[in-house]
């Protein structure tokens, strides 16, 4: 698949097939994907943290505030945890560069994936952070029941603008 086949597969999933476990070589790949995104402060300040235990995805997946999400059955879920310092703001925008690089790479290993941000802060207790970690997101990923969202999406000529805010670009 190519890169701009990756982009168009590439939706939100709600709902996970029945514990599909991920070998070490394909979470290998994802997080090296991860690893290799461009960095603002060439820190990479933050980390995953790769949960498999049935239990614990289940009460992960019972700390998500919208109840249509069903991570429990994922492959794997990963918590994305940013340190919490003077430069948190390029700490969370690194963690998300680098998370659309492993979300992306899943999409073309063929497995859904979602970017979940609204969830229990008890998420952070459950897996023993301390209050200098911060849990950014959970990235379920695994082979999907349903058939994604892709969501509504703004036409290009509402989103281009030319040198200002006030005049579109305008496409030939």
């Amino acid at each position: 698949m190519d890169f701009f086949e990756t982009i168009i597969k590439n939706k939100r999933y709600n709902s996970f097939q029945s514990e599909e476990s991920l070998n070490h070589d394909q979470l290998k790949q994802l997080l090296a994907c991860a690893q290799l995104a461009p960095s603002l402060s060439d820190i990479q300040n933050f980390a995953y943290i790769i949960i498999t235990d049935p239990n614990l995805k289940a009460t992960i997946s019972e700390k998500i505030a919208n109840k249509e999400i069903n991570i429990k059955n994922a492959a794997v879920i990963f918590a994305v945890v940013a340190v919490q310092d003077e430069n948190d703001d390029k700490n969370i925008i690194d963690a998300i560069i680098a998370s659309n690089q492993l979300i992306l790479a899943a999409t073309t290993m063929n497995l859904g994936t979602n970017l979940i941000v609204d969830f229990d802060n008890s998420i952070e207790e459950i897996l023993g952070l301390n209050e200098e970690l911060t849990v950014i997101g959970l990235i379920p990923v695994g082979k999907t029941v349903d058939k994604g969202y892709l969501g509504l999406k703004r036409s290009i000529k509402d989103m281009a603008f030319h040198n200002s805010i006030h005049s579109r670009f305008e496409f030939e």
